[in-house]
């Protein structure tokens, strides 16, 4: 009998159970954490110091929360990048070479000139070793104002626990749900810029669409006229009606062209909400979609000019939120020209003193 056979079977046939074994424990072991802590979780929440006054509750279901995607063979690594396999087998053959060279010379005995082919495939080896360590992506922060400090942490794990504790501590509120301030604006954003422009009129109050018409008009008096009394006519029939439909297809045309050049370029996947409630007015909020890149977010301690920010008055009508203006910090008001509150308006700049 071959002993050296027989303990290559046994090896080939005991790893692979006990590699079983070890991944299986560990799961089990796993799954067991995660059920007390989901128990701890309850006990934690029927104390109310614990509940109302910390986010204890709330990192645990983080961690309960990363434990689950663990289990379920989510990756939660560092985002790293790909491994080069082309430029390592090639770094590897041009080291192979070289080494083989250096043994060649140095077959017989050592020469001084053999340093030079060896110190080559050492460098061929640094090099593939450089290729395989340090591939982890840095989280980008480069977008983000000066003085912020990014929400997003390096670990994916991280950003899950903080993600939990963020609506836990009600920094997403009602505000975030369909039909809230921040959500219509995120709508109008999306329809305006993807050119749906009727579309998104029904995210916007009369007014708007009325200041609309009226900016329209008055741009374009040399067509329509300059009779005030026959401008409010035609505004009115175009804001109510969208009569004469003539009329009406050639200002949907303009305000569409205008809003896509505008905010084609923008991505609202990379703009994020101010965290808390602005309050202008009754039944007005004001709304700041900063952009946050690939942070995930971020938060200020002092005053920070915030650039490229969107900032959007709305307007609540029968317990719907709807835009009032797009440009300004205040509702616009509708006139010959409607103001719109915004600095540098032309048809403002050009009325006589």
């Amino acid at each position: 009998m071959d002993l050296e056979a027989l303990a290559k079977a046994a090896v080939a046939v005991l790893v692979p159970v006990g590699t079983l074994i070890g991944v299986g424990s560990r799961r089990s072991r796993l799954r067991h954490e995660i059920r007390e802590n989901l128990t701890l979780v309850k006990e934690l929440e029927q104390d109310d110091v614990i509940r109302e006054h910390s986010l204890a509750t709330a990192w645990l279901q983080g961690k309960i929360t990363v434990d689950v995607a663990k289990l379920a063979g989510r990756s939660l690594g560092t985002p790293k990048k790909p491994i080069p396999w082309g430029s390592i087998v090639v770094t590897g053959l041009i080291g192979a070479a070289f080494g083989l060279w250096t043994w060649y010379l140095a077959r017989d005995g050592f020469v001084w000139y053999v340093t030079f082919p060896g110190v080559a495939s050492a460098l061929m080896l640094i090099s593939i070793m450089g290729q395989l360590t340090g591939r982890e992506l840095p989280p980008g922060s480069s977008d983000l104002p000066e003085g912020a400090t990014p929400v997003r942490t390096d670990t994916a794990a991280e950003q899950i626990a903080s993600s939990i504790a963020l609506a836990a501590s009600s920094g997403l509120d009602g505000r975030f749900a369909e039909g809230g301030q921040v959500w219509v604006c995120y709508q109008f954003l999306t329809s305006m810029r993807e050119g749906r422009y009727e579309e998104g009129l029904t995210f916007a109050d009369h007014d708007w669409a009325l200041c609309r018409v009226q900016s329209w008009l008055w741009n374009n008096r040399d067509s329509f006229g300059a009779d005030l009394g026959e401008l409010d006519s035609l505004a009115a029939s175009l804001a109510n009606h969208h009569e004469p439909t003539e009329a009406w297809a050639g200002f949907v045309e303009t305000e569409t062209n205008q809003f896509v050049t505008t905010w084609e370029p923008l991505d609202p996947d990379r703009y994020g909400a101010a965290s808390h409630r602005r309050r202008i007015a009754r039944d007005y909020d004001l709304v700041i979609l900063a952009p946050v890149g690939s942070s995930g977010g971020y938060f200020v301690t002092s005053a920070t000019a915030v650039p490229n920010a969107l900032i959007f008055v709305v307007h609540r009508e029968s317990d719907a939120w709807l835009v009032s203006n797009h440009v300004g910090m205040a509702p616009p008001t509708p006139g010959w020209p409607p103001v719109w509150w915004a600095t540098q308006d032309p048809s403002i700049e050009a009325l006589d003193d």
